[in-house]
């Protein structure tokens, strides 16, 4: 019911901004207000905005944005950069692994309300692999997968919060890190690129709702589809004989 309606409310958006081609879309406003944090604040900003992209559960919010930005800001005057990347990374770093934690906390303080035959796949995969674990834990962290489906089921089992708060910790500031030095490179065109958009023309509007509708679809199905079963389900295949 909550996919229909996040479509239904997405398609609703989209007929609204294509009869009122003059609105701005709210990414626009959304970039402008993190691009201000990100100026203003500046370190504490990006420690804040990643702790607040990361606290939101199964709810996507673009806090690369700012780490991304802070690596590729430059000096009006000296035209020198204004931020050290690994600075960035490691702040943006702590921040998201606490925003992390409190999926974390969730899961160990409700899991007596979980089914646990709604745990999931990932969860399956560890109680099956419990080597696994870590690893699995450092990939998410360092690619921009969402974690929730993870660190939340971790907290249900009870899993060592200082495993999963080291292992957060680690992989999330290697990306982000990486993620302020792509800004350094990248934040010149990107934003070259923003101003040749029109944000208020109907491929822009167009674009905007088919990225939120995707991003909607990918997190349905991570929380409605039971990946663990996808293989026991498999017809067996038949062997010929040589």
């Amino acid at each position: 019911m909550l996919f229909v309606i996040s479509v239904a409310l997405l398609l609703t958006y989209w007929v609204v901004v294509s009869l009122y081609t003059g609105l701005s879309g709210p990414i626009t406003f959304l970039y402008a207000w993190l691009e201000q944090v990100s100026v203003v604040m500046g370190y504490p900003g990006s420690f804040l905005i990643s702790f607040i992209g990361n606290a939101t559960i199964l709810i996507p919010f673009p806090y690369i944005a700012v780490p991304f930005m802070l690596g590729g800001l430059t000096d009006t005057i000296t035209h020198e950069f204004m931020f050290n990347p690994f600075v960035v990374g490691i702040a943006s770093g702590i921040g998201a692994t606490l925003g992390e934690m409190t999926g974390y906390a969730i899961g160990r303080a409700g899991g007596h309300f979980i089914d646990e035959s709604r745990r999931g796949g990932f969860l399956s995969l560890i109680e099956k692999h419990p080597r696994l674990t870590p690893l699995v834990l450092w990939f998410l962290a360092v690619t921009p997968l969402p974690d929730d489906e993870l660190i939340v089921p971790l907290g249900v089992v009870r899993y060592p919060w200082w495993k999963v708060f080291l292992l957060q910790l680690l992989g999330k500031s290697m990306f982000l890190t990486g993620v302020a030095w792509a800004g350094r490179t990248g934040l010149g065109f990107i934003q070259q690129l923003i101003d040749a958009i029109n944000p208020t023309s109907w491929v822009s509007k167009s674009a905007e709702v088919l990225t939120v509708l995707a991003v909607v679809v990918i997190l349905y199905l991570m929380v409605r589809v039971d990946w663990s079963n996808l293989k026991a389900n498999r017809p067996p295949q038949e062997i010929s004989p040589p």
